[in-house]
């Protein structure tokens, strides 16, 4: 009998010195994006596919209530834009739960980078690798989120 457990939070592992942060969003972006700061000052999920990014990520608001009466929200609760957005600075060896670009396929020995939409998708290239999937990951049963460590 195989046990299945999906995560409920962003940051699996991380260090006990890990930065956490709130900035302003400056649209839509979804816990487990890779995200970048827009010469606005706001964050906006990563643009650049393939691209260098500091490897922040967008993380739960675990802290805000929702309109059902229950504490926090979770990691399929989207930030609007203009709303605060909790923000986690990864670290290498960090493990986190992040979203994967649709239709890509992943195994342990997969680098991920990012796909420029928030998003992260395998170096097929000379893209810049951000982090390492721990799971095996394939279209049929991917939900959009894979189990990855900062590399």
């Amino acid at each position: 009998m195989s046990i299945t457990w999906t995560p409920k939070t962003v940051v699996l592992e991380g260090h006990a010195k890990g930065k956490y942060d709130e900035e302003t969003a400056g649209g839509a972006i979804t816990p487990g994006h890779l995200i970048d700061t827009n010469s606005d000052g706001e964050v906006v999920v990563h643009p650049t596919a393939g691209g260098y990014a500091e490897r922040k990520v967008a993380i739960e608001d675990a802290l805000q209530g929702q309109s059902t009466g229950l504490l926090g929200k979770g990691i399929d609760d989207a930030y609007a834009a203009d709303d605060k957005v909790r923000i986690y600075y990864a670290l290498p060896g960090d493990k986190l739960y992040m979203l994967l670009k649709d239709g890509e396929v992943a195994t342990p020995a997969s680098f991920l980078s990012s796909n420029g939409d928030g998003t992260l998708q395998v170096v097929a290239g000379a893209e810049i690798p951000l982090f390492k999937s721990t799971e095996s990951v394939s279209p049929s049963g991917a939900v959009g989120r894979i189990r990855v460590r900062a590399l």
